[in-house]
């Protein structure tokens, strides 16, 4: 039904493959001229506050949050992780407009906690349009409308599974007047994901575990990493896991540093 749906109202009943492919132009076409269209950085028509709202709905719509139950963690490419305990090191672009640069900072410096996490950070043009970079976290906000989620990561994940560029955003729609807790919390959440990890919890309505990745309608009670996140970034850019298969057939996988 789809197909026949896109052959006679989007293509215009192309009649042979010629036809198609022109009306695939034009489709595409006419799509980065809405998307121009769209002006990301145009805050006119966003939320006076989030009082109408439950902080805990606007995760509804989070990509990951309908992953539920997926609590596995993924890391960078191995370029980016240094031998001898150095750790993840990673450049963050700071994107943002002048109005996001102390929830930035109050975020960067509480990551930074992490002896698995040598970060540095890059001022660049704002952009409204979050434009990726290959090899580099990059940080943006934009009026990304009423999508639903306040904030979202998108990493970049290569054919051996690992990451290999990640954006954050932070919807404006939402956060342009939040208050400053919604704002790091927000900022804090997505750095978090885009290190690699994941939800400590989805519940936001349950008892807070004083994370930035746990879920929550109180946001004041959860602006840092916390211990649980810190302990999986040693796990993640400080051990590695090896596997060997003994001769009985049994299985033994070995944690250790990495030096």
């Amino acid at each position: 039904i789809a197909s026949f749906l896109i052959w006679r109202y989007a293509l215009d009943e192309p009649q042979n493959w010629t036809q198609t492919k022109q009306g695939f132009g034009e489709l595409f076409e006419a799509a980065g001229d809405k998307w121009d269209e769209w002006d990301l950085g145009n805050f006119s028509n966003v939320l006076d506050n989030l009082d109408d709202f439950s902080f805990a709905d606007l995760f509804d719509e989070d990509p990951k949050h309908r992953q539920q139950g997926d609590n596995s963690t993924r890391s960078w490419k191995s370029g980016f992780i240094q031998p001898n305990n150095g750790g993840l090191h990673l450049t963050l672009q700071n994107a943002l407009d002048d109005t996001w640069q102390n929830e930035f900072a109050a975020a960067v410096k509480d990551w930074q906690e992490s002896d698995a996490l040598e970060l540095s950070t890059e001022k660049v043009a704002v952009d409204h349009a979050c434009n990726r970079v290959y090899g580099v976290m990059v940080v943006c906000n934009g009026n990304f409308g009423a999508s639903g989620w306040v904030g979202i990561n998108e990493n970049s994940i290569n054919y051996r599974g690992v990451i290999v560029s990640s954006v954050a955003k932070m919807n404006e729609y939402y956060l342009r007047n939040a208050n400053f807790d919604h704002r790091r919390f927000t900022m804090c959440h997505e750095l978090g994901h885009g290190f690699g990890l994941p939800h400590t919890d989805e519940n936001p309505y349950n008892k807070n575990l004083g994370d930035c990745l746990d879920y929550t309608d109180d946001p004041e009670e959860n602006l840092i990493p916390g211990e649980v996140n810190m302990a999986k970034l040693r796990n993640l850019y400080l051990t590695r896991s090896l596997r060997r298969v003994e001769s009985n057939g049994a299985i033994v996988e070995t944690t250790e540093l990495l030096v």
